[in-house]
């Protein structure tokens, strides 16, 4: 039976449509009211553009709810939108792998959930999504499509994450790599907007001290959005296990429901970082099938656990995974000036650079240079691998200790790899793949060992 989604849509879908034109629409207005001064006709002129936009933006929710249905047979899931050009898709039950659930502010004033049905290999918000459904029309189509993901099935495991934790989670996040150039972005755009002109000399910092300064203004910023980010994306998070299938809730404006069956489970990675590592912390991220393309935050299977628990964690959500997390064979110690040499280069030449221009900074190169050693030691001290009956694991370190946990039988590429200046000293590479985007290197092994292990993961 055809069916389409709740009245609600209409309100949904017209924002999204707002949302998608904002920007034509902030051009028009201020093609409107600009070079006009706020007086009260510029005022008037702005309401109607906005009235007029407010319509056409009802008036295309209301054509894509009214020209979306969907309908479920005992083969599959078929959804159809499009007025002048219509879109089907249809999605047979063998490859539906979960009907996830997304509520956000709006759909949550009308008491309505957006749903995701998610195929193998299928689109990164789901193969179908149906923006406004009620609770019970969620309900009947999981019933619909067989679904075994439903969270409110009596759990074998629960785990959730509570204040505390999440207030850690947030402040030790270190998304700094992403946050920063936002920041530079932002400003800069500000800028422009305001029409500011600022030479390139006055971007020069002209004491080491303002170099320390403008560095510690903008980290800071950084890490409070950062802090902000993590609390708006992991709170709430809690993850259940029910038979074979993992539930994961999360989020603080948009709430969200995953459902992960446990045979889809590529890979479970051991993230810690360089502010959780020395308190003892890791977060967890899992590759399923469905879900490659998703963000790091759809990956994450727990944002923050002590490093004692992870095992405990596995055993009870992902068997699969389970087993110890010690006891690692190491990368030689001929291979330490190897691991120490990169991270060094790449410290030490900017920091030189900066001397040059910097009056003062002369004592940076030495101080990069020694940072740079710490680096590389720490990673040479972080790889290793171990190789069990149902398991491959694959350490190593950039800036945070990374563990790679494959089952063998997901173990989908194996390779070792030996440069001329490893030839030379006996050592190789060995790199491991799962899924479609969780990759793992130890690097610098002994030759003979680096090539037995590759045989061994050959056997599986």
């Amino acid at each position: 039976m055809t069916r389409r989604m709740h009245p609600a849509g209409i309100a949904v879908l017209g924002l999204r449509a707002l949302r998608e034109a904002a920007v034509p629409a902030a051009v028009g207005l201020a093609a409107t009211v600009g070079g006009s001064g706020m007086d009260s006709r510029t005022l008037w002129r702005a309401l109607a553009f906005a009235a007029v936009a407010s319509l056409l933006a009802v008036l295309v929710g209301f054509v894509a709810w009214r020209t979306a249905s969907y309908s479920v047979t005992g083969t599959a899931i078929t959804a159809r939108r499009g007025l002048l050009s219509v879109k089907e898709t249809v999605v047979p039950l063998e490859r539906v792998q979960a009907v996830d659930t997304v509520q956000g502010p709006l759909q949550r004033l009308f008491g309505v959930t957006a749903v995701h049905v998610q195929a193998a290999g299928g689109a990164r918000e789901g193969e179908i999504v149906l923006e406004a459904l009620s609770a019970q029309a969620v309900a009947e189509l999981r019933e619909a499509v067989g679904s075994r993901a439903d969270p409110r099935a009596e759990p074998d495991a629960t785990w959730r994450l509570s204040t505390g934790r999440l207030l850690m989670t947030a402040a030790t996040a270190g998304q700094l790599g992403v946050i920063l150039p936002v920041l530079a972005g932002t400003s800069q755009g500000l800028d422009d907007l305001l029409g500011t002109t600022v030479r390139a000399s006055d971007l020069v910092p002209d004491a080491p001290g303002e170099v320390v300064l403008a560095a510690v203004v903008l980290l800071a910023s950084a890490w409070l959005l950062s802090i902000a980010g993590a609390i708006v994306a992991f709170s709430g998070f809690t993850a259940t296990r029910s038979g074979d299938q993992l539930h994961i809730r999360r989020g603080l404006f948009a709430r969200r429901e995953a459902s992960v069956p446990l045979a889809r489970v590529q890979a479970v990675t051991v993230l810690e970082g360089v502010l959780r590592q020395p308190f003892g912390l890791a977060a967890l991220r899992v590759e399923t099938a469905g879900y490659a393309a998703e963000a790091a935050a759809a990956q994450t299977l727990f944002p923050l656990l002590r490093r004692h628990e992870v095992e405990r964690f596995l055993a009870e959500m992902v068997p699969v995974s389970a087993g110890g997390l010690s006891e690692f064979e190491r990368a030689p110690s001929r291979a330490r000036r190897r691991y120490a040499a990169l991270p060094t280069l790449l410290v030490a030449a900017p920091a030189i650079a900066i001397a040059l221009l910097v009056d003062g900074a002369r004592a940076w190169p030495l101080c990069a240079t020694l940072l740079g050693v710490a680096v590389g030691l720490a990673a040479h001290r972080a790889a290793g691998w171990r190789l069990d009956a149902t398991r491959v694991l694959v350490r190593s370190r950039r800036l945070a200790r990374r563990t790679v946990i494959v089952p063998r039988q997901r173990l989908q590429e194996h390779a070792v790899a030996q440069t001329i200046l490893q030839r030379r000293a006996g050592l190789a590479s060995v790199s491991v793949a799962a899924g479609a985007r969780t990759r793992a290197r130890v690097a610098h092994l002994d030759a003979r060992v680096a090539r037995d292990l590759f045989e061994r993961l050959a056997l599986r």
